[in-house]
């Protein structure tokens, strides 16, 4: 579904985010990507959400797959298709990005109202992604009046409302207690197990020590787990 081949990424004063990244992320798959603050995990996802792309100058590709009709490549995909290869995926970040002044069944029902989505079909799938993380009971809330926790449920549901194939999540659980970053991470287990392939960035070890999942280390832009295409 994800394959980085040869990815550096170069910012300003020299400084690398990623240096010679080759891995594979396949279809299904539940992936931890770990290491310390700075080691490049957020650029890597955003490597995949194409909100950045690999230095031009050292030949890096990044693919990503959906289905046989719907791939993107960083070298050829247009910056106007990017939209497109968002919409197939769902990104949960560690801040939640709620808005404050929409409800949480605005919240979640804006991801569907900006792509055209039927207004009849709105409520059943926004109905369902609340559902899918525990958090019906508070549709009508404003996000002022949640715990971090009901609010990062908030941010996932909005992530799923569509039904992705793929859901991003930047340090998903980094603001919340460990009780509720326990009851997150059962959220994206059970997200997993219905077939959506995840990618979580995370510092927390106790959610990849005793794991099954593999994980994908970075240490200052290297990937130390380097696959072999």
């Amino acid at each position: 579904m994800i394959q980085f081949s040869h990815v550096t990424k170069t910012y300003e004063d020299n400084w690398k985010a990623l240096s010679d990244v080759t891995c594979r992320i396949h279809k299904g798959e539940f992936v931890f990507l770990t290491g310390h603050s700075g080691a490049g995990k957020s650029t890597l996802l955003k490597m995949v959400y194409m909100d950045e792309r690999p230095d031009e100058d050292r030949g890096g590709q990044i693919m990503v797959k959906f289905t046989p009709d719907s791939v993107y490549d960083s070298k050829t995909t247009k910056d106007s298709s990017i939209q497109q290869l968002r919409r197939q995926m769902g990104i949960v970040f560690q801040d939640f990005k709620l808005l404050g002044d929409r409800n949480v069944f605005e919240n979640v029902a804006l991801a569907l109202r900006i792509v055209g989505t039927r207004a009849k079909d709105i409520r059943p799938m926004v109905y369902e992604a609340l559902a899918l993380v525990g958090i019906s009971q508070k549709r009508l809330s404003m996000p002022y009046t949640l715990s971090g926790g009901e609010q990062q449920r908030v941010a996932i549901a909005r992530a799923m409302v569509h039904n992705p194939y793929l859901l991003l999540a930047d340090e998903p659980t980094g603001n919340l207690d460990p009780d509720n970053a326990k009851e997150v991470f059962s959220i994206f287990k059970e997200i997993n197990a219905r077939g959506t392939t995840i990618v979580m960035a995370t510092h927390n070890p106790d959610f990849y020590l005793n794991s099954p999942f593999r994980r994908l280390t970075l240490s200052h832009g290297t990937l130390l787990n380097r696959d072999i295409l």
